[in-house]
């Protein structure tokens, strides 16, 4: 039989034009013997086929889209550099600062409640920081898991604006007073609680406003109002962030 199917072959090749194309012929074969070569020959070419290397343009779209939220639900500004997902921002500060909505006084004046933490960059030397979004996932997992311990999530945290440029910021059943300042036109952000004084920006997108803090305002904040008892998760926080230098810890609210 094996004779006789090759006699065919050659008898049918010998009729073939010469200009019959390889894919032609292979066609003949997975015919007659069922495919196994052509299978064997496509699995060798997809192991032989290098990977694409991703750019560093690539990787920090990875890394923003997965701080800011998920890839669907995340929206990119024209320059790759800030992304929203749901009015939680992510991105570079400057890039932040020039893409996303100002809030005005009258805005910002109300009771605001805790929707999410936010993550923003002051350089884009976030690829040597992180260097890829599995990482970047593994850090904001991390920060909101020591958020939530103390009390900071949804429907337990909060912030008030008076128009008396007074404020309070609230964690579960403790809540801390003081007095803030707003500069519009620069974003700018000054709050102090007694003796702590630190400075933020304010963006908004969607109806939500994020609070961008310095490297360390948010801690000292949440050391103060929290209780005693959550301190070692702080430090373990603030150890968390001291390995990234240049990330800085926001917080997006919504009324």
């Amino acid at each position: 039989m094996k004779k006789f199917v090759s006699l065919c072959l050659v008898a049918f090749l010998a009729f073939m034009p010469v200009t019959a194309s390889a894919q032609s012929l292979g066609s003949i074969f997975k015919s007659i013997f069922g495919g196994a070569s052509s299978s064997k020959t496509a699995t060798t070419t997809e192991k032989e086929t290098p990977t694409s290397t991703a750019s560093a343009q690539d990787i920090l779209q990875g890394v923003l889209g997965s701080l800011g939220g998920t890839a669907a639900g995340a929206e990119k500004s024209g320059d790759g550099e800030s992304a929203s997902a749901d009015g939680v921002i992510s991105g570079i500060l400057s890039s932040v600062l020039n893409s996303f909505s100002t809030v005005s006084q009258e805005t910002l004046v109300g009771s605001w409640n805790y929707k999410g933490s936010a993550f923003v960059f002051e350089s884009d030397n976030v690829l040597a920081t992180l260097g890829s979004d599995a990482i970047a996932n593994q850090v904001a997992a991390k920060v909101d898991t020591y958020l939530a311990k103390i009390g900071v999530k949804q429907g337990s945290c909060g912030i008030s604006f008076a128009e008396d440029q007074t404020c309070i910021f609230t964690v579960g059943s403790r809540s801390l007073k003081g007095t803030y300042t707003y500069e519009p036109s620069t974003k700018e952000l000054a709050l102090a609680f007694g003796m702590i004084k630190t400075t933020a920006y304010v963006v908004s997108d969607s109806g939500t406003i994020n609070i961008v803090f310095q490297s360390n305002g948010l801690l000292k904040i949440l050391k103060a109002v929290c209780a005693a008892s959550s301190n070692s998760t702080l430090k373990m926080l603030n150890t968390l962030l001291a390995n990234y230098n240049g990330l800085r810890i926001g917080m997006a609210f919504t009324k």
